[in-house]
Formats: C-alpha cells, sequence, structure tokens
C-alpha cells in the first residue's frame, strides 16, 4: 500500500494515513517486555512496561483532545464508529513519535515511509515498543496546535485510526520548527500489546 498525504485545505496543511490507520499482527522482536510492577497475583497479567511518561503541554493537550473524541461516537467518512475507551501514555510511542517529527522537519519530507524506506513499525519498535498486536499512525502538519485534533477527525481514514477499538495505548506530539517544510508536525502512534 502506497501513503500519500492528503491535502485537507490548502497547502502546506498536509495530513496522511495509511489506509485504515491499523497494522495488525507481531512484533518482529523476539525481546520480552519488561514489567513496570512486581510480579501479579497467579491467574493476573502483567501490564507491560509503559515506559516514560513525561509528557510536555502540547502533548498533554493532544492526548486530551484524543481521548475526548474517543469518547463521543461519531462518523469516520460513511463509516459510524461508536465511541471507545481513553488511551494510555506510552513512553515508547512517544519517543517514536517525537523523533519521527523531528526526522520530517530536519529533513523537509512527510510521509508515513522515511526516505530509507523505515516504517512506523519499526520505528516503534526501535524506540523499545515490542510485541505489539496492533500499531497505527497519523501525521499532520501545517496546523496549529489547537487545530490538529480536528483536522484528523475531519478525515475519515485518520478518524478511523483514532476511533479504533483495537488501539489502547499511545504516544502523540507537536513540533513547533519555524522554518522547516511544514513548520508544525503532528504525529500520533497507537499501538496495542
Amino acid at each position: 500500500m502506497t501513503c500519500r498525504p492528503l491535502p485537507l485545505l490548502l497547502l502546506p496543511l498536509l495530513l496522511a494515513a495509511c489506509g485504515s490507520g491499523v497494522k495488525v499482527g507481531g512484533s518482529t522482536s523476539s525481546a520480552p517486555n519488561p514489567v513496570d510492577a512486581p510480579p501479579a497475583a497467579v491467574g493476573a497479567t502483567a501490564k507491560p512496561n509503559p515506559g516514560d511518561q513525561t509528557q510536555t503541554a502540547a502533548e498533554a493537550q493532544l492526548l486530551r483532545e484524543l481521548n475526548a473524541a474517543r469518547a463521543v461516537g461519531r462518523t469516520c467518512g460513511n463509516q459510524y464508529m461508536p465511541a471507545v475507551g481513553a488511551l494510555t501514555w506510552n513512553g515508547y510511542l512517544a519517543k517514536s513519535a517525537r523523533a519521527y517529527a523531528q526526522d520530517m522537519a530536519a529533513r523537509s519530507f512527510f510521509a508515513h515511509v522515511d526516505p530509507e524506506g523505515g516504517t512506523f513499525e519499526k520505528r516503534n519498535e526501535a524506540a523499545g515498543y515490542t510485541g505489539w498486536k496492533a500499531l497505527g499512525e497519523n501525521i499532520i502538519g501545517g496546523y496549529a496546535l489547537g487545530e490538529m485534533t480536528a483536522g484528523w477527525l475531519a478525515s475519515p481514514a485518520h478518524c478511523a485510526a483514532i476511533m479504533a477499538p483495537e488501539y489502547d495505548e499511545v504516544g502523540v506530539t507537536f513540533l513547533n520548527q519555524p522554518g522547516s517544510f511544514l513548520s508544525t508536525y503532528g504525529v500520533q502512534e497507537f499501538g496495542a500489546r
């Protein structure tokens, strides 16, 4: 599948999503996930380590907006998507999102696949998000911080990725890089393990 930026209003305002934004499958990494708690009681499943929980003010705002959007059923294109549960912050996905926003700004490109052919699956695994069952990515460029979530929700494929019930973790970032190709970049990395 080829991912292409989708103009929403006027250039340089760009969105990009790949299909539904969902990649379901397994991690190619064989490394076990560390746990952040002592061994769980017999019969309980230990939760994987969520990584660093530090968020910038912009990231916390985007996470609040994202979870507010998921709390309300909505139509994405022609498909009704019921309300779904809130996403929890994942530091590994956030690390991947931050690095990718910086990379796009520094090298003046905007796509789900970097110039060397690196995919969001590989970027998320390299950032430490292993053992995944589902992954997805939304990117946006040229929008002010307060406009990004509305921009993603106005696009059927991005909206569907936001509302996908498969996901329970997210890392999201906002980068303001004046003088770069699009000046602002937003990246959402979704996952489930």
